[in-house]
């Protein structure tokens, strides 16, 4: 079931990324008298998961805890476009530890607010999509929404790393809030 939603992502963010990919005389991808990059990409993510909140866990006594806040690694794929000051990004995200994981899968929506940055492009974005949280004895699924905030820098013509700080709310009575703090490389095509 997880291979049907990670390839349902990026058939979803191959359309929609569908703008134009001409190539730049000036180092950008596309259309250019804005300043931004303009076209699709895919990348790659890692995030480092500071806060995982969730209101049960089975320990190894066999007794519920009522609260356990989680920190670990997670890796991601992501595909989008990009047009001016706008950027759309689908992604899935996988996080697993010893005693709880998580499968993301997000829609993200992006403003990068200060035109002629030059190469650093600071953003702030809404998410919103699917978190599968699982746990010993507990699997459960819901509705996800949050924020992100960050910088873009545009390392060449067809290369950016992205650092940024996530945080999500979720719908499940098993998790309260989940933050991260993200690198990402993005390849315009």
């Amino acid at each position: 079931m997880k291979k049907f939603w990670i390839y349902s992502i990026v058939a979803a963010a191959m359309l929609c990324s569908g703008a134009s990919n001409a190539g730049g005389d000036n180092g950008y991808v596309g259309d250019t008298t804005s300043g931004y990059k303009t076209g699709g990409f895919f990348g790659l993510s890692g995030s480092y998961v500071f806060s995982l909140q969730s209101s049960i866990i089975k320990t190894n006594n066999g007794f519920l805890d009522d609260s356990y806040d989680g920190d670990g690694g997670s890796f991601g794929v992501h595909l989008g476009g990009q047009e001016g000051q706008w950027r759309a990004t689908l992604s899935y995200e996988y996080f697993d530890n010893d005693d709880q994981n998580y499968d993301l899968f997000l829609a993200q929506i992006d403003y990068l607010f200060i035109p002629d940055a030059g190469m650093f492009q600071p953003y702030i974005g809404i998410d919103g999509g699917y978190l599968n949280y699982e746990t010993t004895g507990d699997n459960t699924g819901g509705f996800t929404y949050g924020g992100a905030l960050g910088i873009n820098f545009s390392i060449s013509q067809h290369l950016d790393v992205d650092l940024g700080v996530r945080y999500l709310f979720a719908s499940q009575d098993e998790v309260d809030h989940l933050g991260t703090v993200n690198i990402g490389f993005n390849y315009f095509y």
